[in-house]
């Protein structure tokens, strides 16, 4: 390190410039360990807080920045102009809009739509066997063909919702979205009219995250319970796929305005990657149609006052580079989807309760939503997106061990006390670099990697990370799951739990290769074994509830893989009358 000059009123406070070979969070961490060394930390850099777009309507979307502007109360907004201060989007991030389809021909939005690199537009062939033709920007679901193209004349309503996750921002051009820059993928799921059908919707879901989307806006919606919709919707999560979708709009009788009394879904299934939006005003108040539920709705978001084409609604993006005022929750969700792509962008590792979690906890506390939303509050971009540092800590003490024929444990220890998680990063002999692998959530010390395969080397290292950016890495192990024969259960109990009205079966894993355990069972009239249940790997309990009174039973565990099998000792119980 080099001395490069002392501050002007402070001859102690040195400033010091490393060597590329030296990471800053490293240095830091050498000299907060110096009992010489009051305090270290970055040479910060700082810019003016406040980042205003030259879009030309900028000053119309009072729900990026409210001045009063439209008549409506300063700061009743998302905080948009703050948090562009930090970051603007990333094309890294793909969005899909579920909805009547996009005018991807948009002066505001041709440069943030996706494009499908892996096919070849208009040869007829699926280069990409992905089962669609031709998708170079998407899919069409309501005419199964490769032409995304919004015609919900004269609303145009997946447009307008698009415009507002990410028209081009600062593009001497119309107006800004949340994201400048993002990609948009069009999934036309809805006809001319605005109807969607439970297999357009459920096609388009599953085409999205199939594709490589992590995040959907969803702003459509009904009072039927679709298991069709809801297991894609379940699908996605498993994907790491966040779902918002619009809460509602009011539609008679009264009590349809509660979604806790009377469901709305997509939004109100009981999914962890939904994120259901509510709309609010210029004032920061509840939109007169707009639905709620202090328990099945999440945040808050502006959709506009009522449904004319007036100053204190939303303004966005129209077909045919045009731009309109348009209100709903439809409206209200796109700002939410636009927030959770800024956080991507920024930090790739979210998972997807950290990202949910981030955007309900983060918002600005509304009197008008105390018992309407869980949040009770108005999202704010800023505030999901801004960390003041990176985590003060890098975990260490990582140790990889083998815990099934498909698992490995990880522990190690946190050292930092403002991780939002931890990334987890796995490569094996074949590859030449990590590749990411999962999240971790804060404050914890271990992750199973469900995903290893036994007889190979696999090498972890892992991060903490937040908003401000990411530690150092730990130590990398590796370890293997031995491509062996399991060994057999050990200490097998039998005891009756009356509580329960069962027999109690507990063991001790003592492989750490084990595909699978099944409980083998015979009362004291059968001469032959009956297997009553086939558990997964670590399993170490059994409830066996299928008893007779006034009878003695014998049990014994079998642990396999596809290598061989082997058993535990066998013990008897006697089951009293009940």
């Amino acid at each position: 390190m080099r001395i490069k000059s002392s501050f002007l009123g402070d001859p102690y406070l040195i400033h010091l410039r490393l060597p590329s070979s030296i990471p800053t969070e490293k240095a830091i961490e050498i000299l907060k360990n110096n009992p010489n060394v009051e305090y270290a930390e970055p040479n910060y850099v700082y810019k003016i807080m406040e980042t205003i777009p030259n879009d030309p309507y900028f000053p119309l979307q009072w729900a990026l920045r409210n001045t009063g502007q439209t008549g409506g109360k300063p700061g009743a907004d998302i905080k948009a102009t703050f948090a562009w201060d930090i970051f603007t989007g990333s094309q890294d991030v793909v969005v899909a809009v579920i909805d009547t389809g996009i005018d991807y021909n948009h002066v505001d939005l041709f440069q943030n739509i996706w494009i499908n690199t892996d096919e070849i537009p208009n040869n007829g062939i699926d280069d990409d066997n992905n089962g669609f033709t031709d998708d170079y920007k998407g899919w069409n679901f309501v005419s199964n063909n490769n032409d995304p193209m919004d015609d919900n004349y004269p609303y145009y309503h997946g447009t307008h919702v698009a415009g507002i996750v990410g028209a081009k921002g600062n593009n001497v051009t119309g107006v800004s979205g949340v994201n400048w820059n993002v990609k948009i993928m069009p999934l036309k799921a809805a006809d001319s009219i605005g109807q969607f059908t439970t297999k357009s919707i459920t096609n388009a879901i599953d085409y999205a995250w199939m594709n490589g989307c992590r995040i959907s806006n969803n702003s459509y919606g009904g009072p039927s319970y679709d298991y069709a919709i809801y297991s894609a919707i379940y699908r996605a999560y498993l994907a790491r796929h966040i779902f918002v979708a619009a809460a509602g709009n009011y539609q008679p009788p009264i009590q349809w305005y509660d979604n806790d009394k009377m469901p709305v879904y997509p939004s109100c299934y009981n999914l962890d990657n939904i994120i259901s939006v509510l709309a609010t005003d210029y004032n920061d108040n509840i939109s007169p149609y707009s639905h709620y539920g202090k328990i099945s709705v999440d945040v808050g978001a502006p959709g506009g006052t009522d449904l004319t084409n007036a100053p204190y609604n939303i303004y966005s993006t129209k077909k045919g580079n045009d731009y309109r005022y348009l209100a709903g929750t439809s409206m209200a969700a796109p700002y939410v989807t636009g927030i959770a792509a800024l956080a991507l962008g920024k930090c790739y590792a979210l998972t997807v309760g950290q990202l949910k979690s981030r955007i309900i906890s983060k918002v600005d506390p509304l009197p008008s939503l105390s018992d309407k939303c869980v949040s009770g509050g108005r999202v704010n971009a800023y505030k999901v997106i801004y960390d003041p540092v990176a985590p003060d800590g890098a975990p260490d003490n990582l140790v990889a061990t083998p815990t099934g024929w498909t698992t490995i444990r990880l522990t190690w220890r946190d050292n930092s006390s403002n991780e939002i998680g931890f990334e987890v990063q796995r490569k094996d002999s074949a590859m030449p670099d990590y590749s990411y692998l999962d999240g971790a959530d804060a404050n914890r010390t271990y992750f199973d990697d469900c995903r290893a395969t036994a007889g190979h080397v696999f090498f972890y290292r892992l991060r903490a990370y937040n908003m401000a950016g990411f530690s150092t890495f730990t130590n990398e192990i590796s370890t293997i799951i031995p491509a062996t024969p399991p060994v057999a259960p050990s200490y097998l109990n039998a005891q009756w739990d009356w509580g329960q009205r069962a027999v109690h079966l507990i063991w001790v894993d003592s492989s750490n290769n084990e595909e699978s355990f099944t409980v083998e069972r015979k009362a004291d009239w059968e001469t032959e074994w009956q297997s009553i249940a086939i558990l997964a790997q670590n399993v170490t309990s059994f409830y066996d509830s299928d008893v007779a009174g006034d009878t003695f039973y014998y049990y014994r565990i079998k642990v396999a893989n596809p290598l061989g099998f082997a058993y535990s000792d066998i013990v008897s119980v006697y089951i009293p009358i009940y």
